[in-house]
């Protein structure tokens, strides 16, 4: 079997509140077609490489869950434009640029906002840096240095959040049982090796990196309400997030793309791999809400201790995940 690796750009990032949006949530799928791409991601920011004189097309897609209308407007492009977009559900928008010869060196950047009636409005921005005619690589491997530290914070077993961290304001449709509100990501990004055998061509994940972090900038509480036993409730649906990105983790690598034709195993691997993200997400929002019933946002001591015991289980084994 012959095996030929090739860098495609794949970011899948869902963002909700667990609290105060009524269960509303965006998810964002970029997806960036040119020779040689290469890619650096980092929740609403996604870095690319591309050749000069390579045609690119740059394709986003966003969807709300649950559905309700959703708008996408570009807000900053390289050139000649590209219409908003709207629908029920999701709005999906395709740009195609050539960077012209003699601009290697150059960083250019493309930014869409993305709405949706009950969501914040995100600003969604892609990064492209122009390289030669051949190049190799230059970006950094995608890992969570690349997101701006200021707003995310990502799990660590070592760091605990404190009250400092939920910068927010209080939305003015938050759920009045709630004294706080933690924003959380959940993402992946994948690194395509592609081979054929015979006329059947298989794509499979040569490399992935799946995060979980909380959105400070989107994280409230209340000033009067900032209690030790509150703020462990809310470190509990990070560690319900970290648990679910174990799992999405272990998930992606056996993953197998067929096809006739090597992009229809690009297209069968990438609608596995965002399949399998959805149900992840679907099942974590469902248990998110679930731990805020049944533990009365925190205030049923009984509760609570139940089910800190069990997310403590889910961490050290994700796939007895409900």
């Amino acid at each position: 079997m012959v095996t030929m690796k090739r860098g495609l750009g794949l970011v899948l990032c869902a963002v909700w509140a667990v609290a105060g949006t009524g269960g509303a949530s965006l998810s964002w799928l970029w997806e960036v077609e040119a020779a040689c791409p290469c890619s650096a991601t980092g929740g609403t920011v996604v870095q690319f490489q591309v050749p000069e004189g390579s045609p690119t097309t740059v394709s986003l897609s966003v969807s709300a869950t649950p559905p309700r209308m959703v708008s996408l407007a570009p807000l900053a492009l390289l050139g000649g434009g590209a219409p908003a977009s709207s629908g029920w559900g999701t709005a999906t928008t395709v740009y195609t640029f050539t960077p012209p010869p003699g601009s290697a060196g150059r960083e250019v950047e493309i930014v869409y906002r993305a709405a949706a009636d009950g969501v914040a409005p995100v600003d969604l921005r892609i990064t492209v840096r122009i390289g030669p005619p051949n190049p190799s690589c230059t970006l950094p491997p995608p890992s969570p240095a690349t997101s701006p530290p200021t707003a995310r914070l990502y799990w660590e077993a070592g760091r605990p959040i404190t009250w400092a961290d939920f910068w927010g304001e209080p939305p003015p449709d938050r759920d009045p049982q709630a004294a706080a509100g933690i924003a959380l990501a959940l993402e992946y990004s994948l690194t395509l090796a592609t081979g054929r055998e015979g006329a059947v061509w298989q794509a499979r994940i040569a490399s992935s990196t799946v995060t979980a972090a909380m959105e400070r900038d989107r994280s409230w509480a209340l000033s009067g309400r900032r209690t030790a036993a509150g703020l462990s409730h809310e470190q509990r649906h990070f560690d319900l997030a970290e648990a679910y990105r174990r799992l999405l983790a272990a998930q992606l690598p056996g993953i197998v793309g067929t096809g006739t034709t090597e992009a229809d195993a690009h297209r069968d691997l990438l609608s596995q791999a965002a399949a399998a993200f959805r149900d992840v997400n679907d099942r974590h929002a469902s248990l998110q809400a679930q731990y805020d019933r049944e533990t009365d946002h925190g205030r049923d001591d009984l509760r609570q201790g139940e089910w800190e015991r069990r997310i403590a289980a889910w961490l050290l084994a994700p796939s007895s995940l409900p």
